[in-house]
């Protein structure tokens, strides 16, 4: 998640959580609190847990104590989510939506102090910059009741199952069947991975029906480096897999998938991880419209894509979070930005006409939506910042 400073913002000091300023301070010549120790580099070294975030809100009606603590809220909501980010891939949280979700909601319970580094109003955007110290013993219990709740699971009755097993034997694929069950979680197909043993039809099949899984995956996934980026001191990753889907006990073919991703990252390793979870999005996107197709196993939700012109990266992360906060949506991701475009994949219960009704009318109010146009699996929008409402004549600053 990238973090937008506003320039320009007063220096506030502030050393607790729990005795902000009933109103924000006038000048920044109160005396600040005692910096915290430095690193042999010089940076400020940070405690603990400590995440540095900053939110935003708009000050309406010139209540500008109001959209402090909203700001705040924001702030650390962001801190929790950068957290979050430390501890899960991406898989797990989107398939873990309304989990992470119900988490950011409380993320001042999983902030027991923080420090204010920089707070002031610019253009009617009230910023709040913070070093927040985020309880992880706290959130990684959270996660773990998630992981808990969802190894070995069988699936429910009606609902088809999918073991999910290596078709070889190499890192990639070992690396791979994690992701690819995750990413397959907010469908209706119940996944599961399999040890790894004979990868023959046969033995897939076999196996699927001994752990009352009506289904079975062969699957293979291979990660290659490209090289560097001339000009950009990046590595290009390419990432591809295959799935052989089956019915079991026959072992008759349902299907045979494969898809492939691209990253490009300043670190080979991130990028092999960064590179597979994106992968496994789109292979489960198909593996699912192959079962679904074959009669064996379907969810309620499809994957759309919103396609925005934009170019502040603030809309961005305001379109973001108006997306993600939709009732119908399950999950979303940002997947590409350049070029004055973003896009962000989608997976909702809802076509693309309601969501995009939706986002107009509940859109955040830091943005605004216009030319809004639908296709049948695409919503193409444009988003700005709002643009600060001027004080009216007479009124009270």
């Amino acid at each position: 998640m990238s973090i937008w400073m506003v320039a320009g913002l007063a220096f506030a000091g502030e050393a607790a959580r729990g005795a902000p300023p009933s109103t924000p301070p006038a000048s920044p010549a109160s005396a600040p609190a005692a910096p915290p120790p430095s690193s042999p580099s010089g940076a400020p070294a940070l405690a603990p847990g400590a995440r540095v975030a900053t939110g935003q809100a708009p000050v309406v009606g010139g209540n500008a104590a109001g959209a402090r603590e909203r700001a705040l809220d924001e702030a650390m909501r962001q801190a929790v989510d950068l957290a979050l980010g430390d501890m899960i891939d991406a898989p797990t949280r989107a398939a873990q939506a309304k989990a992470v979700k119900a988490i950011e909601a409380k993320a001042r319970s999983l902030v027991p102090r923080y420090r204010t580094q920089e707070e002031g109003e610019v253009n009617g955007i009230y910023s709040v910059r913070i070093e927040a110290e985020v309880d992880e013993v706290a959130l990684r219990r959270k996660i773990d009741r998630w992981t808990a709740s969802s190894v070995g699971a069988l699936p429910p009755p009606g609902i088809p199952g999918l073991l999910i097993l290596p078709g070889d034997r190499l890192e990639g694929t070992t690396a791979f069947l994690a992701s690819l069950v995750t990413a397959l979680s907010p469908s209706k197909v119940r996944a599961r991975g399999g040890e790894a043993g004979d990868p023959s039809v046969a033995a897939a099949a076999q196996a699927a029906a001994r752990a009352s899984f009506g289904n079975a995956a062969l699957v293979s996934a291979a990660v290659t480096d490209e090289g560097s980026v001339r000009g950009t001191g990046r590595v290009a990753i390419s990432c591809r897999a295959t799935a052989r889907l089956l019915a079991a006990p026959s072992g008759a073919p349902l299907g045979e998938r494969t898809a492939t991703a691209r990253v490009f990252t300043d670190r080979a390793d991130t990028g092999h991880v960064s590179c597979l979870g994106r992968l496994a999005h789109a292979l489960a996107d198909q593996v699912v419209a192959t079962l679904s197709a074959s009669g064996v196993g379907s969810g309620d939700l499809r994957v759309l894509t919103v396609d925005a012109d934009v170019v502040e990266p603030q809309a961005i992360s305001a379109l973001l979070k108006s997306v993600r906060s939709v009732g119908a949506v399950s999950a979303a991701e940002l997947q590409r930005v350049g070029a004055g475009h973003a896009q962000i994949r989608v997976r909702t219960r809802t076509a693309a006409g309601p969501l995009a009704a939706a986002l107009s009318r509940d859109a955040d109010a830091l943005i605004t939506l216009s030319d809004v146009q639908t296709t049948a699996d695409a919503i193409h929008l444009r988003a700005r910042l709002r643009a600060p409402v001027s004080p009216q004549p007479g009124s009270n600053p």
